[in-house]
């Protein structure tokens, strides 16, 4: 009797297929049920949020890849799926989603018009995109790495939303090149990562593509965070990090990582305007407002803001930007993307700090109420300034011209950031400087990589810029040019000059 060949495997390549679909009114509707006895409701909040979000956003298609191999999923694959008992898929699927309704039929009809003029079709499909998702082989936890547009700039009462956070990211579809403007989002799936490491990863997604880093997945950053230090049990299933276990994975990749304790809604707004405004996404810690149940980790992504508020103090004769801060837009994987998280001021037994309402897209009713406990900043190694040294520059700037010409008086405002040097000069030939000025500023000024800018105006009109080294120390004087952004009168002139010969800087008018 001859014995029964083994079942041949591993020599079979999987045959992948694009599925056409109209955006379903719920996208929980695209996910079967886990069959079995899971721990948590179904469907998760995080699709019903997502659904919602790209309701608002107004998809209407959804093309699914059938098979699509993520560099995330891999990983956490290897680390820690790859060994159960279980036999993990290694391939994820991926949804694209259109504000552009289109059937199969039409999808054909590009593919065949491609041929022609594949830039026209591309730029057809570009027109309707909103991003993707990346479906994991996780029935209970399936949205991965998942990128889609933010809401566009105009908010609900005269605010605006500004996303100083995002990057843009390339999709490639059927041959077809896309791209998105967004952050990185994906629900823990407390496996390989939990909160503190999604909200790093989502972050580090932004900073170490901007460093030209290779962007660590998050298997990889609870490796790092728990090598050398863990402080109870074991490092997977994962818990959750602590903001040291944070600290070592943001060094561990090359960044130096900051963290400010919360100082209350008027730092915290200093804080958040500036770092998320300069690209550097704050991770905040939170913990729930009624003082039961865990810590949490979310990442700022955006900011929304209202009117600046009146000056209260007539000695003071400037406003800060920052203080029109309303709210944050945050990842919060376990609500979804672009959460706006509203400020407001919290009394509790530490002293005066930053209350955090979170509530579902653009809608007003907040499903928890959390303390801002404090908040840290992957950066990079060079950025040595200190915001606050930057700050205290900037007021003191403020007040001199607020004094020093009659037009300003109590009309000042002021904003810090940091920025490339790179980018500000080639901003500089927007400002409508000399022939002189220009050339001062763009090739007769050294500038650091990162610079501290501090921008000055009068009510909505630009004054002038103040230009600090970032990567020196506190103990030395740092300030590199002053630069004209308005128009200016005889005194005015003499005045700003007169400002960047007492800080040693040069002046491009």
């Amino acid at each position: 009797m001859t014995a029964p060949m083994l079942e041949p495997r591993g020599h079979d390549y999987a045959t992948p297929a694009l599925v056409v679909q109209q955006f379903p009114g719920s996208l929980s509707s695209l996910f079967p049920a886990p069959r079995g006895l899971i721990d948590r409701d179904w469907p998760p909040t995080q699709l019903g949020y997502l659904g919602e979000y790209l309701q608002k956003l107004g998809c209407r298609t959804v093309v699914r890849e059938t098979h699509y191999i993520d560099r995330d999923w891999i990983d956490d694959l290897s680390l820690f799926y790859s060994r159960s008992l279980r036999s993990y898929s290694n391939a994820c699927q991926r949804l694209h989603f259109f504000r552009t309704a289109f059937d199969d039929a039409q999808w054909a009809a590009w593919m065949m018009d491609a041929q022609a003029d594949v830039g026209r079709v591309e730029a057809t499909l570009q027109a309707g995109y909103l991003g993707f998702s990346v479906i994991r082989p996780l029935s209970a936890t399936p949205l991965g790495r998942t990128v889609v547009s933010p809401f566009g700039a105009a908010a609900d009462s005269g605010a605006t939303r500004t996303f100083g956070a995002v990057r843009t990211y390339t999709a490639h579809l059927a041959g077809f090149t896309l791209q998105v403007d967004g952050l990185a989002f994906q629900q823990q799936d407390q496996g390989v990562s939990a909160c503190a490491t999604t909200a790093l990863w989502s972050a580090l997604h932004r900073v170490a593509h901007d460093e030209a880093m290779s962007v660590p997945t998050p298997a990889a950053i609870t490796e790092a965070a728990s090598r050398y230090f863990l402080q109870e049990g074991r490092t997977l299933p994962a818990d959750g990090l602590s903001m040291i276990q944070m600290c070592e994975a943001a060094r561990a990749f090359g960044l130096a990582p900051l963290v400010i304790q919360g100082r209350g809604p008027d730092l915290d707004r200093a804080y958040l305007q500036a770092y998320t405004d300069s690209g550097f996404p704050p991770i905040l810690a939170i913990a729930p407002l009624s003082g039961a149940g865990p810590g949490h980790a979310l990442t700022c992504v955006g900011l929304k803001r209202g009117a600046l508020p009146p000056r209260t103090d007539d000695a003071i004769g400037f406003r800060d930007e920052a203080s029109n801060l309303l709210g944050v837009y945050v990842h919060d994987d376990r609500l979804g993307p672009y959460a706006i998280g509203t400020l407001a001021s919290e009394t509790t037994p530490k002293g005066l700090r930053s209350r955090l309402s979170l509530a579902w897209p653009d809608e007003e009713a907040p499903v928890n109420d959390s303390v801002v406990l404090m908040m840290m900043i992957p950066v990079p190694l060079k950025l040595r300034l200190t915001l606050e040294r930057l700050r205290q520059l900037a007021m003191a700037v403020a007040q001199a011209t607020s004094v020093a010409m009659p037009r300003a008086s109590g009309r000042v405002v002021f904003s810090v950031r940091y920025e490339r040097g790179t980018r500000y000069q080639r901003r500089a030939y927007g400002f409508g400087l000399s022939a002189d000025g220009i050339g001062t500023i763009t090739t007769r000024t050294l500038l650091s990589r990162f610079v501290g800018l501090v921008e000055l105006r009068i009510d909505e009109t630009p004054l002038f810029d103040v230009l600090v080294d970032a990567t020196e120390s506190h103990a030395n004087p740092a300030t590199i040019a002053v630069v004209r952004r308005g128009t200016l009168s005889a005194d005015e002139e003499i005045f700003v000059e007169a400002i960047a010969a007492r800080v040693n800087a040069k002046y491009a008018r």
